[in-house]
C-alpha cells in the first residue's frame, strides 16, 4: 500500500533544538574559556539553560559522528576542523 507524500517534510520536533543544542556545546568548547571539558561538565554547564540533560549527551554524540569533536575517555575536546571553521568565520558559527 503506497501513502501518499506531503507537499512539505514533516519536521523532527527534536531535530530543531537539537541542533539548537550542538550549536551551543561547540560554542562552549571553544570559547576556550575552560579546557578540557568532561561530557559531565558539558552535562551540567548546558543542561541548566535546556532543560534536558539527555539533549546535551546526543547532541555531543551526534558532533563526534560529523567529526567535530573529538574523546579521550571522558574529555571532549574540538577538532582541528572544527577549530579552523571557528576561526574563519571568527566565532559567529
Amino acid at each position: 500500500m503506497d501513502l501518499p507524500m506531503h507537499a512539505e517534510p514533516i519536521p523532527c520536533p527534536r531535530a530543531l533544538p537539537l541542533i539548537e543544542t550542538e550549536r551551543t556545546v561547540m560554542m562552549v568548547l571553544l570559547s576556550g574559556e575552560h579546557d578540557p571539558w568532561t561530557r559531565a561538565d558539558l552535562q551540567r554547564e548546558i543542561a541548566g539553560t535546556k532543560d534536558d540533560p539527555l539533549a546535551v549527551i546526543d547532541a555531543i554524540n551526534t558532533l563526534y559522528g560529523a567529526g567535530l569533536v573529538h574523546f579521550t575517555g571522558e574529555l571532549v575536546t574540538p577538532t582541528r576542523p572544527a577549530r579552523k571553521m571557528d576561526e574563519l568565520t571568527e566565532g559567529t558559527i
